[in-house]
């Protein structure tokens, strides 16, 4: 039986960067997750506060889908993209 993993990418909570969970020597299990690191040094200021990198994390990903969604209306001049018109 094969118990080979998919190779899955991660983002580290602490400094942002993108991971791959084919190196997930930095890892540590908060609230039923898994989080994975770039370092020891991010692992461990993630275990010190847990909520407040999550928080930040959140408001980020919201912040650049909002500056995503400007960018795409001013490149369009406000038209819907083809996918959203139902016409």
């Amino acid at each position: 039986m094969n118990h080979s993993h998919a190779i899955q990418n991660h983002k580290d909570p602490v400094c942002g960067m993108d991971l791959s969970s084919e190196n997930n020597e930095f890892t540590f299990d908060w609230n039923n997750h898994t989080y994975n690191f770039c370092s020891e040094h991010c692992r461990n200021e993630f275990e010190k506060s847990p909520e407040t990198y999550l928080k930040k994390s959140s408001f980020f990903l919201k912040r650049w889908w909002d500056n995503y969604l400007k960018r795409l209306n001013k490149a369009t001049k406000g038209k819907k993209p083809k996918c959203c018109d139902k016409n």
